[in-house]
């Protein structure tokens, strides 16, 4: 008889600490789920400044007098499309900048270019959603390609992320991701 009562009190300790951990167990699970989601998220912001900054050093003072397309233009468009990626979060802002040593802005008043995006960013066009904020002062055009006093190109991507499971009390975060690289030089003659 008392192995019997024994017994039954095996099995009701066992459904007693299930009760206690599996919630825990979830609520870790849950956790790093929203963990993972926002670290895919910022690897492909980290990636869409770098080849932004990338196209960036190439293009350098690119202005196409026909259609008026711009370096500009095509940083855009490549930040756009791997923006495009992003699962759970949203393009916030797209700085485009001269940058000292250092990959901070030179003069953020005369040397920095800030676009948003006007709606949802268009994936599946040549087009692009950003537009500029303000006067965008520093022209393709003054960039200097010429060795050796080459501009640094800085591109920060900054991007919202929101919560996606909403079980757990995640707060929204924004965060910034930037590269910075010497511009090309001109080898047109």
């Amino acid at each position: 008889m008392t192995s019997l009562r024994r017994h039954r009190n095996q099995r009701g300790a066992s459904l007693l600490e299930t009760a206690i951990v599996l919630p825990l167990l979830l609520m870790l699970g849950i956790g790093l789920a929203e963990i993972g989601f926002l670290v895919i998220d910022y690897l492909t912001i980290s990636n869409a400044a770098r080849e932004g900054a990338r196209v960036g050093a190439a293009a350098g003072d690119y202005v196409d007098s026909g259609t008026g397309q711009t370096a500009d233009d095509l940083i855009k468009e490549v930040v756009e499309q791997v923006a495009c990626n992003l699962e759970f979060s949203e393009l916030v802002s797209l700085e485009i900048f001269k940058a000292d040593g250092d990959g901070n802005p030179v003069d953020p008043t005369n040397a920095l270019n800030l676009y948003q995006p006007l709606g949802p960013l268009a994936c599946e066009s040549a087009a692009t959603s950003l537009a500029c904020v303000g006067a965008c002062p520093w022209d393709p055009a003054s960039r200097n390609r010429v060795f050796p006093n080459l501009d640094n190109l800085g591109v920060r991507v900054t991007f919202r992320h929101e919560p996606v499971v909403g079980f757990l009390p995640f707060p929204s975060v924004t965060w910034t991701e930037q590269a910075v690289m010497r511009l090309e030089p001109d080898t047109r003659g």
